[in-house]
C-alpha cells in the first residue's frame, strides 16, 4: 500500500469513528496525511493542538484528531493526553512516523512512539473504549509523497458516535442518616437527574460552579461551613471536586466514609466506592436539612459581601465585579484553581444561564487558552477567565483565532504570580524569597503587547487587583472564620 493509500485509510479509520474536526501540525513525516486530510485547523505547535482538541472535543462530545509528524512532536500531546484520561474526553492521535527499522538507532526523527503514551491512551481502534486518546501511529517510508492526492479525503457521512462506556461498581450503595451531598463536575445529560436526587434527599448539599446546579439548587454557599457540620456521610456526585474541603476529608476527617457516584471511575481519594450516576436511588427517605445550619451559612455569605464591598480593589471583589458584567447565558471557561475557587466564593447565584467549564482532570495549568479555544462556540458569548502564570503558560494560544468564527473574551487576572500558593498552610515555614521568586513566581510583566501581537487587543482584559487590599480581604475573611 502505498504512503497516501495508507493516509486515506487512517483518516478514514478517524472519521468513521465520528472525527469532524482534524487539529494539524507541520511536519514532513505526516505529510502524506497533510496532503489527504482537506479540510481542518493549522497549528504551530502541537501541545496547543492537542488541547484545542480537548476543548472541541468537550463542546461538541465527539472524538476530535490530532496529527503530527514524528519525533518529540508526539511527546508534546501528552499533557493533554492526561488531561482526557482524567476526564474521559476522546481525542484520537495520529502520528506520523519513520520506518521500524529505525527504531532504538538514534536516527534523526527516530524516538520510540509506540505506547509512548502508556495508560493515557489506547492503541486498538477496534476495543477503544472512548474514555482516553487513541493513538494511532503510522510509519512512512520515503518517498513520502508516492501517489496521486487529488481528490483529498471523501467526506463520507460521519457515524453517530456512542457514549462513552462508563464503569462502576454493582449493587447498593450504603446509605447515611445525616449525609453532605457535594456536587462536582456533571455533563448537562445527568443535571436533571442528579438535581431530582438532591431534592427528593432534602439533605444539606453543595454544589460547586461545574456542576452547572450551583444556581438551581438551595445549597450550602461557603465551603468552610462544610467543617462544622454534622454530618455522618459524604456523597459525592459528578466529576472530583475541587473544594478544600475535599482534600481535607484525606487529612482532617479521614473516618468520615464517602461514597462516589460518577461516570469516571476515579474516587478522588484513597477510599470509597465508585458507583454510576445512574445506580443514584430514585426513592430515599428526606433527611434532615439542619435549619440553625443553613441559616449561619446565610450570615457568613451576608459577612463576606460586606468584606468584599469594604475591599473593592481586592482580586475577589473584582471577579464579583466581573461576574456581574458578564451578560446572561455566557459561556464561562475558568482557567485555572484560583479563578475557580474565587468564582465559587463571590459569583452571584442568581439564575443568569451561564455554562461553565474546566480543565480539573490532572488540575494542570498548561493548555487552558487553547482549550478554551477549543470549546468556543460561534453562537455564543465566551468568556475566560485565567490567571497571569496560566496564560504566560499558553501564550502562543491565539495562532488559531483567525480560524475561528467566535466571539470570546479573555480576561487574565494578573496578580503578579502564582498567589494561589501563599494560601498554602504547608508553604508557610518555606523562606519568604524562596517562596515568591521560585514557588509563586512574582513578576511585573504586563499582557498588553501579547495581546497586540495577535491582534486581540479589544479582546483581551487585564484585571490588576491591588495586592494589599487581597491580602487585607482575606486576612479579614480567615478572621470570620475563626
Amino acid at each position: 500500500m502505498t504512503n497516501i493509500a495508507t493516509a486515506r485509510e487512517t483518516l478514514a479509520l478517524a472519521r468513521s469513528m465520528g472525527v469532524a474536526d482534524f487539529c494539524v501540525c507541520a511536519g514532513s513525516r505526516n505529510s502524506p496525511l497533510l496532503a489527504v486530510v482537506g479540510a481542518a485547523i493549522s497549528f504551530v505547535d502541537e501541545r496547543s493542538a492537542a488541547f484545542f482538541a480537548l476543548g472541541r472535543a468537550k463542546r461538541d462530545r465527539r472524538p476530535v484528531a490530532v496529527i503530527t509528524t514524528s519525533g518529540t512532536a508526539v511527546a508534546e500531546l501528552l499533557p493533554a493526553a492526561i488531561e482526557a484520561y482524567y476526564s474521559a474526553t476522546p481525542l484520537i492521535f495520529i502520528t506520523a512516523d519513520r520506518p521500524a527499522r529505525y527504531r532504538g538507532t538514534g536516527a534523526p526523527q527516530a524516538i520510540e512512539q509506540v505506547g509512548i503514551f502508556g495508560v493515557y491512551a489506547e492503541t486498538d481502534a477496534a476495543t477503544w473504549s472512548r474514555t482516553r486518546a487513541l493513538h494511532i501511529n503510522v510509519e512512512f517510508d520515503e518517498p513520502l509523497i508516492d501517489d496521486d492526492t487529488e481528490g483529498g479525503l471523501p467526506a463520507g457521512p460521519l457515524l453517530v458516535v456512542p457514549p462513552p462506556r462508563t464503569s462502576g461498581r454493582a449493587g447498593s450503595p450504603p446509605s447515611f442518616s445525616k449525609p453532605l451531598v457535594i456536587v462536582g463536575g456533571l455533563s448537562p445529560d445527568k443535571r436533571e437527574r442528579v438535581r431530582h436526587f438532591v431534592n427528593m434527599l432534602s439533605a444539606p448539599v453543595y454544589a460547586e460552579p461545574l456542576s452547572g446546579l450551583r444556581e438551581s439548587l438551595d445549597g450550602i454557599r461557603n465551603e468552610r461551613m462544610l467543617a462544622r457540620g454534622d454530618f455522618d456521610g459524604v456523597i459525592r456526585i459528578g466529576n472530583v471536586p475541587t473544594l478544600r474541603f475535599w482534600r481535607d476529608l484525606d487529612e482532617r476527617f479521614r473516618d468520615l466514609p464517602v461514597v462516589h457516584f460518577s461516570d469516571l471511575p476515579f474516587a478522588g481519594l484513597p477510599r470509597g466506592d465508585v458507583y454510576p450516576i445512574d445506580a443514584l436511588p430514585t426513592n430515599v427517605e428526606p433527611r434532615p436539612r439542619t435549619d440553625d445550619f443553613l441559616a449561619r451559612d446565610q450570615e457568613m455569605s451576608s459577612r463576606v459581601a460586606a468584606l468584599l464591598d469594604d475591599e473593592r480593589d481586592s482580586e475577589p471583589a473584582m471577579l464579583r465585579d466581573l461576574a456581574n458584567r458578564i451578560p446572561a447565558n455566557a459561556r464561562i471557561y475558568l482557567g485555572n484553581s484560583l479563578p475557580i475557587r474565587e468564582w465559587d466564593l463571590v459569583a452571584p447565584r442568581d439564575a443568569r444561564g451561564f455554562e461553565l467549564d474546566a480543565n480539573r482532570g490532572a488540575n494542570g495549568i498548561d493548555g487552558q487558552l487553547s482549550t478554551f479555544f477549543g470549546w468556543c462556540v460561534p453562537s455564543a458569548s465566551n468568556w475566560c477567565i485565567a490567571g497571569d502564570l496560566t496564560t504566560i503558560y499558553d501564550l502562543n494560544a491565539p495562532w488559531v483565532v483567525p480560524q475561528l468564527d467566535a466571539e470570546f473574551r479573555i480576561v487574565i487576572i494578573n496578580n503578579g504570580g502564582g498567589r494561589i500558593f501563599s494560601r498554602v498552610p504547608s508553604l508557610a515555614p518555606l523562606a519568604r524569597d524562596v517562596r515568591e521568586h521560585i514557588i509563586e513566581n512574582t513578576h511585573s510583566l504586563r499582557f498588553e503587547s501579547w495581546a497586540a501581537m495577535w491582534g486581540i487587543s479589544d479582546r483581551v482584559i487585564e484585571l490588576r487587583p491591588d495586592s494589599e487590599a487581597t491580602s487585607r480581604f482575606w486576612s479579614k475573611y480567615d478572621e470570620l472564620w475563626r
